[in-house]
């Protein structure tokens, strides 16, 4: 099943959140339409309360009888101002005028009806075909306090009426009616709901186009890395990718990149170096078997040629068995290290089995070997590989005699410092030069060449000491010999 791309995914994923954001707006739209509703027809009682209250404020003063009924329901809705020579309904008609204005009831339709429809007192504005609409199915409420609203249609035009009862102990009941036409509301709404219908639609789809603008944008340094990846080959390593201007997210996936792409050169180059040094290890005592081979196959030989010609071969046999064996156990250092076996034991009896072992070879070299272990009083507990440890110190003595000239001597001793054991081994061997110090843990280096062996003991020992969390430095100068001290952890 083929996966969509990731920018497919980020353009559709901007345009469902802005799809749900512009969907959530008409929702809240809508809502606030209904509360502008609701809200209209709180100003609908008001104004049926502000009538009735008006009404009733002219009653008490002309009368509790069928004609003041009239003259007062005419003044409040006529809205006029009235001579000041009446002066009984002067006040409350000036009193009614502001209250009018400020509720902008000039503009509503006003109608008071009694229960049979006999009685009908309108303002100007409600023309025959409003009013009758008005008296319609007309609805008494049940209770006095008891509201009905009711939304009318005339030739397209939307009107809120509300029924608001009024009744008194002399006559009654009455029903005022007051009405708002509906249609620069309904309009407003309509004319959102449009917009919202024509908008949302041309906002999703510039969205996407923008997302797949801003999708391209983000993924560039990902198309470049598929272009980089792409074009390296093993042969051709050194291709990186600019940072730019990408973002601190980017920035870090190109420099990862860019990182993992410099660490494969340098293994790449390292690998060529190794098999280069690996064939020309080999190579040198293969030759020299292979030709003494010959040389006794030319013609017939001695007894004793034939056996200094075997003994050559032995000499260089065991020099390719050694080479191939430090290869293996470099191998097993650096991938398998679980072959390690790690156990407990006293460090100071450990270090003297392997100078005891040592002493012979340096005997036969005439050279001493001086041990100090007065700083420290034993057991002296390590976590550790007895045999590869034992290869790693025998490495360092091995190289140490070596190079130490006949009547010289090697100095050992083992401190215990912060946890730590420290155990130096000085020779007094011609010393090595500052270039070569840097480089003496490397695979095949030799800083003599002249000199027998590999070059991967002190590699082969460097790694067995990472591996026990420790660690070996050099201290060395011409003419005066060289100090190696193995670091290990102590328990």
């Amino acid at each position: 099943m083929k996966s969509n791309s990731i920018k497919f995914e980020i353009s559709i994923l901007y345009t469902a959140i802005l799809g749900l954001i512009l969907i959530v707006f008409s929702g809240v739209l809508f809502l606030i339409s209904n509360a502008f509703l609701e809200q209209i027809d709180q100003q609908l009682k008001n104004k049926a309360q502000a009538v009735d209250l008006t009404i009733r404020s002219y009653l008490s003063v002309l009368g509790e009888n069928h004609n003041a009924l009239k003259e007062a329901v005419g003044k409040t809705i006529a809205m006029k101002n009235e001579n000041f020579m009446q002066y009984k309904t002067w006040k409350i008609s000036q009193k009614w005028l502001k209250q009018a204005q400020s509720l902008n009831l000039n503009k509503d339709y006003i109608n008071f009806v009694s229960k049979d429809g006999k009685e009908d007192f309108s303002s100007l504005n409600l023309d025959r075909r409003l009013r009758y609409l008005f008296l319609e199915d007309i609805q008494f409420p049940q209770e006095a306090a008891q509201l009905v609203f009711r939304t009318l249609n005339l030739k397209h035009m939307n009107f809120r009426v509300i029924n608001y009862p009024f009744s008194d102990k002399s006559f009654g009941p009455y029903l005022i009616q007051v009405g708002i036409a509906q249609e620069p509301i309904l309009q407003q709404l309509r004319n959102w709901l449009y917009s919202i219908a024509v908008s949302v639609p041309l906002i999703l789809v510039m969205t996407n186009f923008v997302g797949r603008m801003l999708a391209n944008r983000i993924l560039q340094p990902v198309y470049e890395i598929t272009d980089l990846a792409q074009r390296i080959t093993e042969q051709d390593l050194s291709a990186r990718i600019k940072t730019k201007h990408f973002g601190r997210e980017m920035g870090s996936l190109i420099a990862s990149f860019n990182g993992m792409i410099a660490r494969l050169e340098k293994s790449f180059i390292h690998v060529e170096q190794f098999s280069y040094h690996v064939a020309h290890e080999l190579k040198t005592p293969l030759t020299i078997i292979q030709g003494e081979a010959n040389l006794l196959l030319r013609k017939d030989r001695s007894i004793h040629e034939y056996k200094q010609a075997l003994r050559i071969i032995m000499e260089e046999s065991q020099r390719v068995l050694k080479t191939v064996d430090d290869l293996l156990l470099l191998t097993k250092l650096g991938y398998q290290a679980e072959v390690f076996k790690f156990e407990q034991f006293d460090f100071i009896e450990f270090f003297n089995e392997i100078v005891e072992q040592n002493r012979l070879l340096a005997a036969n070299k005439g050279i001493g070997i001086r041990m100090n272990f007065q700083t420290v009083t034993p057991p002296l507990m390590v976590n550790g590989d007895r045999l590869h440890l034992r290869r790693l110190f025998f490495n360092i003595i091995d190289n140490a005699i070596k190079f130490t000239p006949e009547g010289g001597c090697v100095d050992m001793q083992i401190e215990n410092a912060q946890g730590k054991i420290i155990t130096s081994i000085r020779d007094t061997g011609p010393g090595i030069s500052p270039e070569n110090l840097e480089k003496i843990f490397e695979e095949f280096y030799r800083a003599d060449k002249n000199t027998p062996g590999s070059g991967l003991g002190l590699n082969i020992a460097y790694s067995i000491a990472k591996l026990h969390q420790g660690n070996i430095q050099v201290e060395s100068q011409i003419g005066r010999g060289s100090t190696f001290r193995v670091i290990l952890p102590s328990y």
